[in-house]
């Protein structure tokens, strides 16, 4: 409960902090825009980090040789906890954003730092509106402008189980033919939502795995591809057990 409590009051006094950092770092951004794209990443990673550190979870990272230096890729994860974005985000290249529901546009600060390292609101009620946002970010990720986490399940797992993936959410890929490294996440979940109101330390593994490469599929694979991207990262998280 102490944990949790204390993550909490971190975020509520992080909340006021961006009612100074949010503006200033508008001005950095017209002065300056290279730098302010630095620092709106490295803020909202410090935030992360230290959330991480607050609860106690100790990680344990392998795969980073499997993300291609250089290029934009897609991050696509199985979907444990709302800690994987937490505890997974800072080790991730700069810039990647992050594919999020449009719900979350109406939280003003949250929206707004979302926004700064930019993330991609998704419309699932609006065809049209997540259409264009996926053409958007496949322009960004084709020109090495971003890279892009996803979590393809769409919603987190409740049963532990990997879930389908929605090829959908991969349309982003295949437009943008770029390497999708499947993200396994293990152990995420036992932070936070087994223990109801807690946060308990935990060791906490992420692999990132071989990429898919969608050009390398074959016509049933990338009508498929969400199948083939979820078929990796079971098939790792069975080998682990």
């Amino acid at each position: 409960m102490f944990r949790a409590l204390v993550t909490v009051l971190f975020v509520f006094a992080f909340m006021i902090m961006s009612l100074v950092l949010l503006p200033v770092m508008w001005v950095v951004s017209k002065i300056n825009p290279s730098l302010a794209e630095k620092q709106n990443f490295a803020i909202v990673m410090w935030g992360f980090r230290v959330i991480r550190a607050v609860s106690g979870s100790k990680m344990h990272v392998s795969g980073q040789e499997n993300i291609p230096e250089g290029q934009s890729v897609i991050f696509a994860g199985n979907h444990q906890s709302y800690f994987d974005i937490i505890l997974g985000y800072p080790y991730l290249p700069v810039p990647t954003a992050m594919l999020a529901k449009i719900e979350l546009k109406k939280f003003p600060i949250v929206s707004n730092w979302m926004k700064r390292i930019h993330c991609i609101f998704i419309d699932r009620k609006d065809p049209r509106q997540a259409i264009k946002a996926i053409s958007e970010a496949s322009e960004d990720i084709k020109n090495n402008k971003t890279s892009v986490m996803i979590f393809p399940e769409g919603t987190r797992s409740k049963d532990g189980e990997v879930h389908e993936f929605k090829t959908g959410s991969l349309k982003v890929a295949t437009k943008a033919n770029c390497p999708i490294i499947p993200v396994a996440f293990r152990y995420s979940d036992s932070v936070w939502e087994k223990h109801y109101k807690k946060l308990v330390p935990q060791d906490v593994y992420i692999t990132f795995l071989p990429p898919v490469i969608p050009g390398e599929l074959d016509k049933e694979e990338k009508k498929h591809i969400g199948d083939v991207v979820r078929e990796k990262i079971v098939s790792y998280l069975k080998s682990t057990n």
